[in-house]
């Protein structure tokens, strides 16, 4: 096995391995396996971009995607307005909430909390027509922290 591309321990060095996507699609930037299946869930692009460019495996947990440096990773797609000017395509799931769990959670120990405090968000220029491995990775990565001031409860 070859050396690892980035350590799954920095935050600096995923956020760097992640701008390498930046202008690019998923199959400009790594090999894809032939019979990829083009679905067009929501979720798809996202899946693929752990599996294939981070080599981590996708999944559901309640763990951070990057746990020894409790980083989530979030893909989204994005419309082009003007040059240079862009919107999100739709709002940004964060995580799937289990309402028989909620009610026993205060937001310190809360379970979206623990797994995106720490947020690294990849954007895509949607377009309808194109495989989602094919979508351009259209802006930098953003690397989004929760504040950690206590916020108000309404």
């Amino acid at each position: 096995m070859g050396k690892a591309k980035y350590d799954q321990g920095s935050v600096d060095s995923i956020v760097d391995f992640a701008k390498g996507l930046t202008g690019k699609t998923l199959a400009e930037a790594v090999d894809l396996p032939k019979g990829i299946e083009n679905k067009r869930n929501r979720g798809n692009l996202g899946l693929l971009i752990e599996n294939y460019y981070f080599e981590i495996s996708p999944g559901s947990s309640q763990e951070p995607d990057f746990p020894q440096a409790g980083l989530e990773l979030k893909t989204t797609g994005v419309l082009k307005k003007a040059p240079g000017k862009y919107v999100a395509k739709e709002r940004l799931v964060l995580k799937m909430i289990n309402f028989t769990s909620i009610v026993d959670e205060t937001w310190e120990n809360s379970e979206l909390l623990k797994k995106c405090k720490l947020m690294l968000i990849l954007f895509y220029l949607f377009e309808k027509d194109v495989a989602v491995f094919d979508r351009r990775f259209v802006l930098d990565p953003l690397v989004y922290k929760i504040p950690d001031a206590d916020l108000p409860i309404i």
